[in-house]
């Protein structure tokens, strides 16, 4: 993965091992498509035959976390998902309510004028926010038809 080498300078400068389960976790979540919960990630780990509990897991997703390697994302089914901190810049979701696809979107401007409006008119400071969008993908459509 192109990543790793910025990933584990990351992490060595923190003072961190750079451990077999951790970047196998980069790995994982490097190949994904979409955010993926913590039990999917056990099971991933699993299948490639690295001894984890779920203990573990969230241990190393913590440390990742701290150093800015991954995020977590809220839907509103409140299970917590991870994924990588994508270099080309913050995005969304697109969630299928039928098939459970999740797909990345993004805007050019990607909502820094609305914080910049709140901050203008509420005095309110934004330091992160969630926007996901909940409806059905064209298979789906297609399905119901």
């Amino acid at each position: 993965m192109s990543n790793n080498p910025l990933i584990i300078k990351k992490l060595r400068a923190g003072g961190e091992r750079i451990t077999p389960i951790r970047m196998a976790l980069v790995e994982i979540l490097s190949k994904s498509h979409k955010p993926l919960t913590p039990q999917e990630l056990l099971r991933a780990l699993t299948k490639q035959g690295l001894g984890a509990n779920k203990t573990t897991v969230y241990r190393q997703l913590g440390t990742l976390e701290r150093y800015n390697i991954i995020h977590e994302v809220h839907f509103t089914d409140r299970t917590k998902r991870y994924e990588l901190i994508n270099e080309s810049g913050h995005h969304h979701h697109l969630v299928c309510l039928e098939c459970q696809r999740i797909e990345d979107v993004a805007f050019p401007t990607d909502l820094e004028q609305q914080e910049k409006t709140i901050w203008k008119k509420n005095k309110f400071k934004v330091l992160q926010h969630s926007l996901e969008f909940f409806g059905l993908c064209q298979s789906c459509q297609i399905k119901k038809k």
